[in-house]
């Protein structure tokens, strides 16, 4: 596929996204995913003036803005008190979203504990996670800002630690249940090579997908690789993406890695992009 189709993005993980402009403009990327669990990009730290500033610089140089909220938010919570803090913290990340004008937020949904036999367990925080969205979804529709739920990794088999969202099933039934138009997913395709793989989720979810996540792996765990160092055939997936129109924001999500460090990865590992 041709460069110019596809909009590339990075992350702000490394330093504050209002030195990562002309670094990002200048290795060809035009989309900066804010990761909110950062010390330099916590919620806190949006007042009115940086956030004029990054809006700013975001339209000198064309570069759109996502938000990825903390993975360690979990709105599915068994205490109703940290569920409700979980909600909180969602809607203040919708209204950040809406003043920095952010394309979408990305969130994991949850986790619980119990044991693998415990299948009422991932119902029971299904259901809980229902109601948090339920309350976060229409202040979406109010400000016009995308929700994107992000699937996940399954955690080691044996774990008494469950993620949600980390099959097909568990995002059938969430779409199934809530029909808000600002509901969206994030495809992790690292994550999604972990479990059913990746052309599985495109096909079910083609409609919904509004951001895509791209790293590596073996197959087996999350460990975000460099782009052709693991089992993705990122030549099927990039055909995938081309027969459903989707071409962007892909965020290269390897870690610690600066914007011409991602350039070279891609360069050098994946002519697709």
């Amino acid at each position: 596929m041709k460069t110019a189709k596809f909009k590339l993005g990075c992350l702000s993980l490394i330093k504050p996204i209002e030195e990562m402009f002309d670094e990002t403009s200048e290795s060809g990327f035009s989309h900066i995913e804010i990761d909110l669990l950062e010390k330099h990009s916590c919620i806190e730290s949006f007042d009115a003036k940086r956030i004029r500033k990054i809006v700013k610089e975001a339209t000198k140089y064309d570069i759109s803005i996502s938000l990825h909220v903390p993975y360690t938010l979990n709105p599915s919570d068994e205490i109703l008190s940290i569920r409700r803090a979980n909600i909180e913290y969602l809607e203040k990340a919708v209204k950040l979203a809406h003043k920095i004008k952010a394309t979408h937020i990305t969130t994991h949904i949850g986790y619980y504990i119990g044991l693998p036999s415990w299948k009422w367990k991932r119902k029971q925080a299904l259901e809980r996670l229902l109601l948090s969205l339920e309350k976060v979804l229409p202040l979406c529709g109010n400000l016009e800002v995308l929700l994107a739920i992000e699937n996940v990794n399954p955690m080691p088999k044996h774990s008494e630690f469950f993620y949600l969202g980390d099959n097909i099933n568990d995002l059938q039934y969430i779409f199934s249940k809530l029909k808000s138009p600002n509901l969206k997913l994030c495809l992790d395709v690292g994550h999604a090579n972990t479990n059913e793989g990746p052309i599985k989720y495109i096909e079910e979810f083609a409609d919904r997908i509004v951001s895509v996540h791209i790293h590596d792996n073996n197959g087996k765990y999350d460990e975000h690789l460099t782009i052709g160092m693991g089992t993705i055939n990122w030549n099927i997936l990039a055909d995938e993406f081309k027969k459903i129109k989707f071409y962007g924001p892909f965020v290269y999500e390897v870690l610690s890695r600066t914007p011409q460090e991602s350039r070279e990865d891609l360069e050098k590992n994946l002519k697709l992009f």
